[in-house]
């Protein structure tokens, strides 16, 4: 790997850390940290958040680096640049686990939308999740299905052994669908519709809890809990969410309703970051950067 980042690295990790501070910056978030409310946390806050994001924008350069000069074997790079990070990032936060996910989902769409660069393709939500299926082809028979009950689990892994979860290595292995057809649908009709930005985001986050498999809710509230978010997300579509009123006022009902029922879904959100980030991704002008990526 090059021991500079090229201009095309620094317009993709651009694009992700306007991803991680566009989600953790939005309000109301029901359950999560914003600059209003920590949500069901009580060991982490908005500022937690921004020393986590300062440590991981760094990475998503690195991450970009190499999808734009490696062609083969890039799971295992990317790995060394996680877990460096990750560790980093428990120094920076105390000790507790921020964006642990998110690192991992945007690392890989960042070397992704190298990859597309790279090639000469156009940067854009197709051939972006199409690398993404590459890099990661395997992973969840490599990472989850071959794991020993006898050994010490993740959260991830004890969920795919209980639930059959696959979580955001399912996701991402799958092409992230539930970005593609959820998400960006959605963050486009909220722009579309006039929404400024802090709506559309909350218009695109709550309503793709209809539709992930967020294992971090899994994890604290059990299926029944993960039932409601899904059920809840769904609703909020239904009524129109942030376009109308009555979505708005269904959005402060669940501001307590998540409380109530320790649903903090911190799936979704990382899924909403990659979602903001690819739609960036898809509005930045590479074409001049194709045969000067090194």
């Amino acid at each position: 790997m090059s021991d500079c980042i090229s201009p095309a690295a620094w317009k993709i990790g651009e694009a992700a850390l306007r991803g991680m501070l566009y989600e953790v910056g939005c309000y109301p978030s029901p359950g999560l940290v914003s600059p209003i409310s920590s949500g069901l946390h009580t060991d982490m806050d908005f500022f937690t958040f921004l020393n986590s994001t300062a440590v991981l924008a760094p990475a998503m350069y690195r991450c970009a680096q190499i999808g734009l000069d490696e062609e083969e074997n890039l799971l295992p790079k990317l790995r060394v640049i996680g877990q460096q990070t990750e560790r980093e990032m428990f120094r920076a936060t105390n000790k507790v686990n921020t964006q642990k996910g998110l690192l991992f989902l945007a690392g890989i769409v960042c070397a992704s939308a190298g990859q597309c660069v790279r090639q000469g393709e156009k940067v854009i939500r197709q051939n972006i999740v199409g690398h993404c299926r590459r890099i990661c082809k395997g992973i969840v028979g490599q990472e989850l299905a071959a794991v020993s009950v006898d050994e010490q689990l993740s959260h991830g892994q004890r969920l795919y052994k209980e639930f059959g979860a696959l979580g955001v290595r399912g996701e991402i292995a799958d092409g992230l669908p539930s970005v593609i057809q959820v998400g960006l649908p959605l963050y486009e009709e909220a722009l579309q519709g006039g929404l400024t930005a802090r709506e559309t985001v909350v218009h695109c986050l709550v309503g793709m809890m209809s539709r992930v498999e967020d294992t971090t809710v899994m994890h604290r509230s059990g299926l029944d809990g993960h039932h409601k978010m899904r059920k809840a997300g769904a609703r909020f579509i239904q009524l129109g969410g942030m376009k109308t009123a009555s979505g708005q006022k269904y959005l402060t009902f669940l501001k307590s309703f998540f409380i109530k029922n320790k649903i903090s879904p911190g799936g979704a959100a990382d899924l909403a970051a990659v979602t903001i980030m690819i739609y960036h991704l898809e509005k930045s002008n590479f074409s001049e950067l194709h045969s000067k990526n090194r």
